[in-house]
């Protein structure tokens, strides 16, 4: 039994590094639930630094087995940007984030490596002045029980660390539970085994 939980940020951030050959470089780092609130996110970002010389970006949206990931160089040379802003986000340890490294051209072309540099440096800072938090996956599990079993229910809920989240009352409660995706077999098959076959519990 072990838990999942993934880390993201706490709240946007940015930072911007130094000037180089003129260019300003920001990156700025945004906390999103699934791919399409990224995109509408780029769209924003777009609009809000239309006067930006090149918007590159990188994102990482979903969770465990639906992870969705998109970068792309926004009109700089093939590789310099996206993929340097998607090697920072991969190695941050960060899911559910988007990444955007805005330049503003100073007039003087970074070369190749020059640009890889920059873009990797910006992403860098941004990254690091984010404050994160660790988000528990939880899953919804609903049941039903005879009230005879209410202290049975009570203690594998505190067991398993899960939550109430809604209670219904017809001919017996019928329970709906918030518990770490990682407990959640063991939490059914518990239940199931200590109410002894009364209680199946199935994710919903």
């Amino acid at each position: 039994m072990e838990k999942e939980q993934y880390t993201t940020i706490l709240e946007d951030a940015e930072a911007e590094i130094d000037k180089i050959k003129g260019s300003r470089f920001i990156g700025r780092i945004y906390s999103i639930n699934d791919k399409d609130e990224a995109e509408r996110k780029l769209d924003e970002v777009r609009k809000r630094f239309y006067d930006a010389t090149h918007n590159c970006f990188a994102y990482s949206a979903g969770i465990s087995d639906g992870i969705v990931t998109r970068s792309s160089d926004d009109g700089e040379p093939s590789g310099t940007a996206g993929r340097p802003i998607l090697a920072v986000l991969e190695g941050s340890g960060l899911s559910n984030v988007l990444l955007v490294v805005t330049r503003y051209y100073g007039g003087t072309n970074l070369g190749t490596g020059g640009l890889i540099k920059a873009y990797t440096e910006a992403a860098k800072a941004a990254v690091e002045t984010a404050r994160r938090e660790i988000i528990e996956i939880k899953d919804t599990v609903r049941f039903a029980y005879e009230y005879s079993m209410t202290s049975l229910v009570m203690n594998l809920i505190n067991k398993y660390g899960a939550s109430v989240f809604s209670e219904e009352f017809r001919s017996g409660p019928v329970m709906n539970v918030k518990i770490n995706r990682g407990y959640v077999q063991e939490f059914t098959a518990e239940i199931f085994e200590r109410s002894n076959g009364s209680i199946k519990a199935e994710t919903c």
